[in-house]
This record gives C-alpha cells, structure tokens and sequence, in this order.
C-alpha cells in the first residue's frame, strides 16, 4: 500500500508541473499563475468577489492576493469597487481587457487540464476530482479547529 512518501512525491509533482506549466502559456500574455489562477476563477464569477474571499477560495496568502490583484489593476484586468453590503470590503471584477484575453487564459488552463487526463477515463476524472474534494474539505476543517482553537486560548 502506498504510503505518504508517495503521496507526496506525486502531489507535490502535479503541482510544481502544471504551475511551471500555467506560467509558461501565460507569460507571453505578462501573467503569472497566481494572476492567472485569479483570472480564472473571476471568469466563473457574475458580479465578481471580495477580495479577501479570494485568499480562502484559492487558498493563497492575503498579502499574495494582494500583490496579484495590484499587478492585474495596473495590468488593466480588474477593478477593486466597495461592496455594497459591507463598505468596509472591496469587490474584485474582471474589466473588458481582461474579457478579451479570457479565451488566451482559459486554454493555457486547458491545455495543462489536457494533458493531465491523457490516458485517463472520464469516470477516473470524476473519482480523482471527487477524492481531492474530499481531501481539501479534511484539511479546511483541520485549519478551521486550529484557529478555534488558537482563538479560545
């Protein structure tokens, strides 16, 4: 049976990868994965999303999502607008020059998504993206105790 150590060198594998992967198809475009990642997401979003929720849905630092949100407003690809119902928090959007780069974004994603389930069934796919669902769900609820617990202390 496999143990962590194989576990780890895959996932870790995967990751280093399809980032080396994403940066590459974008940088002709001036992207980075981390601004990439955040394009991406936007692109599936009507009226875009608060920018601290972006760190919690795509796991990356605040300060990170910071910086990648500075470099995408002096790229022109989003504005950060006050959100209505809390004024306190800023609303990302993704503007028309990001739109027209949209389907540029989109295929280097789906080019790395390609590759990844070469040889693999449909059926795989969905108990590979079911499983790691799971497995993401595990470590949120882990991080969630932590800091209920740092917090009662």
């Amino acid at each position: 049976m496999p143990d962590i150590k194989d576990v780890w060198v895959y996932a870790n594998n995967i990751i280093r990868s399809s980032r080396k992967m994403v940066n590459e198809g974008l940088s002709p475009l001036g992207l980075s994965s981390a601004e990439g990642n955040i394009l991406l997401h936007l692109f599936t979003l009507e009226r875009g999303v608060r920018q601290e929720d972006i760190a919690g849905l795509l796991d990356i630092s605040k300060p990170a999502v910071s910086r990648a949100l500075e470099s995408l407003e002096k790229k022109g690809y989003v504005t950060r607008q006050k959100d209505f119902s809390d004024r306190r928090a800023s609303r990302v959007l993704f503007t028309e020059k990001a739109q027209e780069i949209r389907p540029q974004v989109e295929r280097v994603y789906q080019e790395v998504y390609a590759l990844a389930a070469q040889g693999v069934s449909p059926e795989e796919v969905q108990f590979f993206v079911d499983l790691f669902r799971r497995v993401s769900g595990n470590f949120t609820r882990a991080r969630s105790a932590a800091k209920t617990r740092e917090g009662a202390e």
